[in-house]
């Protein structure tokens, strides 16, 4: 049966005439993803190349569990609540405080391959202004289409009253094949939201989304989620926006050349890290620079993915792993609180598949210096889908198989 998959997905990687067969595996071929050890609980394991790394120790604290949790928030300024996504469909509101929680809205979405509720982001003048955004997948004419919503948030201080109302629709996506969806939102100091999407799925891009500036997969896009009244659109298109105007590019696009940006967050001075699946043989994180093209499906990390590639084109990342570390990145956030004193101001990420959690060092600002220090925080029995950060700067990971969400502590 493995023999016959292989050559079914070689066959298809092939002839991309077969969209709706490839499609169909996708939609079908649910891998369950499993940890290969029990590691949780006892000492974590520095392995391989780790082990020889500089290492902090660290516990993870349970805070709560959901189910197959997608991405973790909290609300801007002094708030006891954490928020949950949960791949199904449910949103899940936490009180630090009273340590319970509730469904506090109910999302259809298709859950096919990476697809489901994948993103969330809070107004930042929240609850000032009480607005979140959501990213999730739904069937439309059935077709996969990304969703991403703004809703008002009624009492947004009162667990016990808050509910979401009034979705607005502020952009919809066709999407060719269910992974590859991105989903990350967050909004950058200049107060516009951010969206993360991926080329849209299968091997190596098909399609070529990563190269295509006209489209808004593979890319970073920068939308201010108030309405353009002249042009009748739900959004509007910061003036600053490198594409705008110019031919062959979504006016949208930030940057490009992304394969799967799955978790992307802002450092304290502004700029966007983003962690970048790879599909062969590297991991990378980016800083992303407006206007740049991150070379997706030409390169691969620092290296050619596609033969005769010249990398010098493309804006390069700053970090990269390989395969013999781990096989599927997932990133997190510039740490900024209290508890790891050694850790401050580094970036830290770990490995959805091999469970291990990093710290690495961000090049300052104006440089894209090749970082190669990494601060190995142990390999721990996790699914890592998503990290979170308080507003104490303190960081909290996620296991997709449990649904248990935990806070990094001092041992």
């Amino acid at each position: 049966m493995k023999i016959q998959l292989f050559v079914l997905f070689s066959f298809l990687s092939l002839s991309v005439a077969c969209d709706d067969l490839g499609r169909s595996i996708l939609k079908n071929y649910n891998k369950k993803y499993e940890t290969d050890g029990q590691v949780l609980g006892s000492k974590p394991l520095f392995i391989g190349v780790d082990s020889g790394r500089k290492q902090v120790a660290i516990v993870l604290q349970e805070v709560v569990k959901v189910k197959e949790p997608t991405d973790i928030q909290f609300p801007p300024g002094d708030s006891p609540f954490l928020f949950a996504l949960e791949k199904t469909g449910d949103m899940i509101l936490f009180h630090r405080e009273k340590k319970t929680s509730r469904v506090l809205a109910k999302f259809t979405v298709i859950t096919d391959s990476e697809e489901g509720l994948l993103g969330l982001a809070f107004h930042p003048q929240f609850p000032k202004q009480p607005k979140l955004y959501t990213n999730y997948v739904k069937s439309i004419a059935n077709k996969d289409v990304t969703i991403v919503s703004e809703w008002v948030v009624e009492n947004p201080t009162n667990y016990e009253t808050m509910k979401l109302v009034n979705e607005r629709v502020l952009l919809q996506v066709v999407q060719p094949y269910p992974n590859h969806n991105g989903g990350q939102l967050a909004f950058g100091l200049d107060g516009h939201l951010y969206i993360g999407l991926g080329d849209g799925g299968w091997r190596a891009d098909p399609k070529n989304n990563g190269q295509n500036p006209n489209t808004l997969l593979g890319s970073i896009l920068r939308i201010n989620p108030n309405p353009d009244l002249g042009l009748k659109k739900p959004y509007s298109i910061p003036s600053d926006n490198p594409f705008v105007g110019k031919v062959g590019f979504a006016p949208e696009t930030f940057a490009y050349g992304i394969r799967n940006p799955w978790r992307m967050s802002f450092s304290p001075d502004g700029r966007l890290l983003v962690a970048d699946v790879g599909q062969d043989a590297y991991e990378e994180v980016d800083i992303i620079v407006s206007g740049k093209n991150y070379g997706w499906n030409q390169t691969e990390g620092f290296h050619c993915f596609t033969d005769g590639c010249n990398p010098s084109l493309y804006e390069p990342p700053f970090y990269e792993y390989g395969r013999d570390e781990g096989q599927s990145i997932t990133g997190g956030y510039v740490y900024t609180g209290s508890e790891f004193p050694a850790l401050k101001g580094m970036y830290i990420f770990g490995d959805f598949i091999q469970g291990k959690i990093w710290a690495i060092p961000v090049p300052k600002p104006g440089e894209n210096t090749k970082v190669t220090e990494t601060i190995a925080l142990g390999k721990w029995n996790l699914l890592i889908p998503t990290f979170g950060r308080d507003n104490e700067g303190e960081i909290f990971v996620a296991d997709y198989q449990s649904g248990t969400i935990y806070k990094m502590v001092k041992p």
